[in-house]
């Protein structure tokens, strides 16, 4: 797709180890209320080389989105968040035009099938078991990547 070339263009670099995308580039916001949880995750994506910001609740996701949107390039979030919950703030997410284009990535330790599937369902680019692994968060940005393939 054309946005492939333009996104190509943009992350291209040898520095961040596969020598094909720079990570550091790459803007992620993680939603976690479980603080050890948090940062686990959040030194998982610096190994990584992402760029991360780090939010407690669904509330503190859309004061983020309303903020710095278009420089945001993944979510990252919890399924299990409290008050609001992981399933609805992705809902909200969906339904907005703007925030849509984002990929929002779920994770929880839960890996029953109906709640991977409901995820899914609603419209999140993938669902990770935690305890996270590094393998697992080095090709985040291919969801970027999907996402504005499939809205170019």
């Amino acid at each position: 797709c054309l946005q492939e070339l333009n996104l190509s263009k943009e992350l291209k670099a040898g520095g961040a180890g596969n020598g094909f995308i720079d990570r550091s580039k790459v803007r992620i916001l993680l939603c976690d209320n479980d603080t050890k949880s948090c940062e686990e995750v959040f030194s998982l994506l610096l190994k990584c080389s992402y760029q991360v910001t780090t939010v407690k609740s669904a509330r503190q996701v859309i004061d983020a989105l309303n903020a710095e949107g278009p420089d945001i390039d993944i979510i990252l979030t919890e399924v299990d968040l409290p008050m609001t919950k992981g399933m609805k703030l992705l809902k909200y997410i969906m339904r907005n035009n703007e925030l849509r284009r984002i990929p929002d990535i779920m994770m929880s330790a839960q890996d029953e099938v109906s709640i991977v599937v409901k995820c899914l369902r609603l419209g999140a680019a993938d669902y990770l078991v935690k305890p996270l692994r590094t393998n697992e968060l080095l090709n985040l940005w291919t969801h970027m990547w999907r996402r504005r393939c499939e809205q170019g």
